[in-house]
């Protein structure tokens, strides 16, 4: 995986200076950060590259492979998981691979160029394939925290505009079907969209180069939204702060109907209770749903400022009421546990006190295996009981929760 290059409207970063121009310059020379999370997707990238890459481009003997690919694995950041994720993506490459009448031109790593609508605009797909008609896009997510859906994903967009700049010369204007696939298997697994050039040249002509010239330009344009969650200014951005706290005055037209409030109240006071005074100004559950919305997102932000301000603070920056103290620390055996442990046996503490022994959970092992390996030898040996209901968004791809299902699978249990 060549050393990765960053344009100032980079792909990767099109969902934020999409929506938010003005954060493009505002951010153009704040320092990159990086995390533990960052540098093991890296790598996945790079076992995925290599695989992919011996399958379909540079096949290579076995022991180079495997030479290869465990020199890969003794990093620091590798985890048993990502042979399985990155095995699913493989998969899905020779999957789309197959759907093609005729064997597609594949190509991995490609940057492409996009230019022509994004001032000085591109970015580095993870594959493309390109013939009969057809181009896919597929990009590999290592992520869990964050589902990353494909339909009008403006990164994938972007790779796909540049892909069908750069194979024109070879393949003109023959394309007619777009592709698109993004595969996360720790979150999902693979999402796909497919549209056409002209659904793209819409997209780019009414909205996307509009918006790449005002960030280009610096333009002070700035809106919160899911995207500032990557943003490098999003503990200290004033947008952000205002978004936080613009609630929506309580009014009329949110609080509970009277004819609620006397139902509600009616209810109260037939069990002993009793109701003074006019009816306050209750929630609706509109205006409830609108306030949990907000709060994930105030929690979030927190978070970020929390992080800043330690930062800044151990920095030589104080920050106004707070200061940075020693956490709370840990005791660990001189020389490792295992000299540790030699002398204390040797001064009458029993063996059995100092380990201890406890089953391993199926996600632990599934995780220590990989999915294939357990699949292979834990089939039938497990399995699953249905979670307690739990409150997401709406937009969450998992189904409704269904009460009375729930209560027939008891009983029929």
């Amino acid at each position: 995986m060549p050393p990765e290059k960053h344009a100032l409207l980079g792909a990767s970063s099109a969902h934020r200076w999409l929506n938010c121009p003005g954060s493009a310059r505002l951010t153009e020379n704040m320092p990159d950060t990086t995390s533990p999370y960052a540098e093991a997707g890296r790598l996945a990238h790079e076992i995925a590259e290599l695989k992919a890459r011996n399958y379909f481009i540079d096949p290579m003997p076995k022991r180079s492979f495997n030479t290869k690919l465990k020199k890969l694995t003794e990093n620091e950041h590798y985890d048993k998981s990502m042979d399985g994720a990155t095995d699913e993506y493989l998969e899905h490459l020779k999957v789309r691979a197959m759907s093609y009448p005729i064997a597609p031109t594949v190509a991995l790593e490609v940057q492409v160029d996009f230019s022509d609508i994004v001032p000085e605009g591109f970015g580095t797909a993870d594959c493309i394939m390109i013939g009969s008609g057809r181009l896919d896009v597929v990009d590999y997510k290592n992520g869990s925290g964050v589902v990353v859906e494909t339909e009008g994903n403006p990164q994938m967009m972007l790779y796909a505009w540049g892909a069908l700049r750069y194979f024109r010369p070879i393949f003109g204007d023959s394309i007619e079907t777009v592709h698109m696939s993004i595969v996360q298997p720790n979150a999902g697994g693979v999402r796909e969209w497919e549209t056409t050039p002209d659904t793209l040249l819409d997209w780019a002509e009414q909205w996307a180069w509009q918006q790449a010239k005002k960030a280009w330009d610096g333009a002070q344009e700035f809106h919160a939204g899911d995207w500032c969650k990557f943003c490098k200014a999003k503990a200290t951005c004033t947008e952000r702060a205002k978004a936080m706290f613009d609630v929506e005055p309580l009014s009329a037209t949110n609080a509970m109907p009277a004819s609620e409030w006397e139902t509600a109240a009616s209810k109260f006071t037939s069990g002993g209770g009793s109701v003074q005074g006019t009816p306050p100004p209750l929630l609706t559950d509109d205006k409830i749903g609108d306030i949990l919305t907000r709060a994930k997102d105030v929690a979030a932000w927190l978070k970020d400022l929390e992080d800043y301000a330690l930062k800044a603070t151990l920095e030589g920056h104080p920050i106004a009421g707070w200061k940075a103290v020693e956490g709370r620390g840990s005791r660990e055996w001189n020389g490792g546990s295992d000299a540790a442990f030699e002398q204390l046996q040797s001064r009458g503490v029993d063996e059995a006190m100092l380990y201890e022994r406890k089953p391993v959970s199926v996600a632990a092992l599934e995780k220590a295996l990989g999915k294939k390996a357990f699949a292979e030898t834990a089939g039938g040996l497990w399995t699953k009981t249905p979670g307690k209901p739990t409150l997401v968004p709406e937009s969450d791809r998992r189904p409704p929760y269904n009460p009375a299902e729930y209560m027939f699978k008891e009983v029929d249990s």
